[in-house]
């Protein structure tokens, strides 16, 4: 597909054709797609919280106590 429309001067989108944009599935595909839920979704955030602790406790055994007390 072109990137502009030979009759105008008009930016043609992606989002043009409804085959790009549309999920070609039965509403009964759909529900269970939805029914599912966003298990990846919640093991994506579940692995950044435990790599951002990981860290976390890394950086303070190995940074801030080997230095001991300030006071």
């Amino acid at each position: 597909m072109p990137s502009h429309d030979a009759t105008s001067t008009e930016h043609v989108s992606a989002s043009f054709l409804a085959e790009n944009v549309a999920f070609h599935g039965s509403p009964q595909e759909i529900e269970r797609i939805g029914d599912s839920g966003p298990s990846g979704a919640f093991a994506v955030a579940g692995l950044a919280v435990f790599v951002l602790l990981v860290l976390w406790i890394a950086f303070f055994f190995f940074i801030f106590a080997p230095r001991g007390s300030s006071g």
